[in-house]
């Protein structure tokens, strides 16, 4: 019985369609609307009226956000092997840009800094990390700034949270076990 008036719900939905609709966005959030598909409105915060028919939207956080950077081993520019974990501080200054231009912010933000941290660690020795945490945060967030900059993310801060000499034993393809510093790739 479901299944023969099932198309009069279809028909309601349509309907519903064509009435325009209130889309409240809170002050933490920033808003994209598409019309038609191709025009890009920002919405800010308040109220805002759309037709379902021709325009989708996509809400985001734009107040300050955190993200972990999970912890790798990597080799310092003096052969140590450390690993390296941190966290990201950033807010969303142009919500245009971050949801025009990138699928996932979040992911993105993860996988930029931990890239930028990680080139940065490996090109600094050992005692230059250990002498100034202060000041080695501060070019991690001017790198990891410097790869977001365009995609509507400012970088607040970026900082060590986990940092330490390690040893790592790597197995490469060929079963060969041996110091992580004897090996490259991995």
């Amino acid at each position: 019985m479901d299944r023969a008036f099932g198309w009069i719900g279809e028909i309601f939905q349509t309907l519903l369609r064509l009435v325009p609709w209130l889309v409240i966005v809170p002050a933490t959030h920033g808003g994209v609307a598409f019309v038609h598909g191709h025009r890009v409105k920002e919405w800010k915060p308040g109220l805002h009226w759309y037709w379902p028919v021709a325009t989708t939207y996509k809400l985001m956080v734009t107040v300050r956000q955190t993200q972990k950077i999970q912890t790798k081993i990597v080799m310092t520019s003096d052969h140590q092997t450390v690993f390296v974990g941190a966290m990201v501080t950033y807010y969303v200054d142009d919500v245009v840009a971050a949801v025009s231009q990138i699928a996932d912010l979040a992911s993105d933000v993860i996988e930029r800094s931990q890239g930028q941290i990680l080139a940065v660690v490996s090109s600094t020795e050992l005692a230059e990390i250990q002498a100034d945490r202060y000041a080695f945060n501060e070019k991690l967030t001017e790198a990891s700034a410097e790869v977001l900059n365009g995609y509507g993310v400012s970088i607040l801060q970026v900082q060590l949270t986990e940092f330490a000499p390690c040893r790592a034993l790597a197995v490469n393809g060929n079963m060969v076990v041996g110091n992580y510093e004897l090996w490259t790739g991995f």
